[in-house]
């Protein structure tokens, strides 16, 4: 191959790459399509989750608290909002032209949501707005969006391929110096003595132990010249709206946010600037005073959610009895069972007459 030829095969997958890079991505809620002019370029993203709210709304609406700031989170000027899980309460045609109506068509920018078990209920969501678990590349940063529910909060299979594919091509970019990580679990903190005590409300591994410690971390450490920020959005009781902790000479940062119809309502909006240098702003979204991302930590939580527990509502429990007996893991685990207790009354029948006769 002489030099001519080669230079112009460099330029030509160089030229895919950079198509890649930078081609348009379309919100599958809204339809707004996410594109930059200039690679180099400062930018922002709002991080919220659970946008349904408290689980007693079930209005087929958010949350009022994020419904009453849409004229607020369109005059951030954010170039798209990142939905960290349980975006709905359930998926049905009702509740998707609901959000639509009230939500979707009002934001100005497009929406992208790391699904949630509530999003998932009914076995529907991928017929409404696509596949689970995706990436794309933005200004140079890098976004990674999990479905923790496929496999009870394990990364397996499919999505452990695009994964790891997802960390390759990060790692020999040298471009790409932020990676962003959206998960409605917070599978990073299961089983893990650091974060025990906080997030015991939290939707969590039903079954042995998720593969984050012993797959997905190590495919992180290989990252150790990029800035990893990893999102979840599943928060049960707590005395705010984040949690954040980095530890000492480690280039993770791990943050929850989500939205519960309560008082401490807020969004956080993510800024990059040219440097790809990343800061955050707390954002309530009901007057309560907050300070930096960073202030709630181990530390912050540790003095402050001693003793919180939120009330359980036995209204809700015709309608949570229903929304089990609408979901098709329901029945798979009444078909097991009934199976398994007909083969111990089979079995045992069998015994009885064997040592009758």
């Amino acid at each position: 191959m002489n030099k001519k030829v080669a230079l112009y095969l460099f330029c030509f997958l160089f030229s895919i790459d950079t198509i890649a890079i930078n081609q348009p991505v379309e919100s599958p809620f809204n339809n707004k399509v996410l594109k930059k002019d200039s690679l180099n370029s400062s930018f922002s993203f709002i991080v919220t989750g659970h946008l349904h709210g408290a689980s007693s709304n079930i209005s087929g609406f958010p949350a009022a608290s994020l419904l009453a700031n849409i004229d607020t989170i369109n005059s951030l000027n954010a170039d798209f909002i990142i939905s960290l899980g349980d975006l709905f309460l359930d998926v049905n045609d009702n509740y998707v032209a609901n959000y639509k109506r009230s939500l979707f068509d009002k934001l100005n920018m497009p929406l992208f949501n790391a699904v949630g078990n509530h999003d998932l209920s009914g076995n529907r969501y991928e017929s409404y707005f696509g596949k689970t678990f995706f990436s794309f590349v933005y200004n140079e940063n890098l976004f990674i969006f999990l479905d923790t529910e496929i496999n009870d909060g394990s990364i397996k299979g499919e999505q452990m391929e695009f994964f790891k594919n997802a960390i390759s091509q990060a790692q020999k970019n040298n471009a790409i110096k932020n990676i962003f990580i959206a998960s409605h679990r917070p599978v990073w903190s299961e089983n893990n003595s650091r974060y025990n005590t906080f997030f015991k409300g939290n939707t969590q591994t039903q079954f042995g132990l998720n593969n984050f410690k012993t797959e997905v971390s190590s495919y992180l450490n290989e990252l150790s010249t990029k800035s990893i920020f990893w999102f979840s959005g599943s928060m049960a009781s707590g005395p705010v709206s984040f949690f954040y902790d980095k530890q000492k000479d480690s280039n993770i940062s791990f943050i929850i946010t989500a939205i519960r119809d309560l008082k401490r309502d807020a969004i956080l909006l993510v800024s990059v600037n040219t440097d790809k240098a990343v800061e955050f702003n707390t954002i309530s979204l009901t007057g309560e005073p907050l300070h930096n991302l960073q202030t709630y930590d181990i530390e912050f939580w540790n003095r402050n959610s001693k003793n919180m527990e939120m009330d359980f509502n036995y209204r809700l429990i015709p309608y949570l009895t229903l929304q089990m007996i609408k979901h098709y893991h329901f029945w798979i685990g009444l078909a097991f069972g009934i199976l398994i207790m007909s083969l111990f009354v089979f079995i045992k029948r069998r015994f009885f007459f064997k040592n009758k006769f």
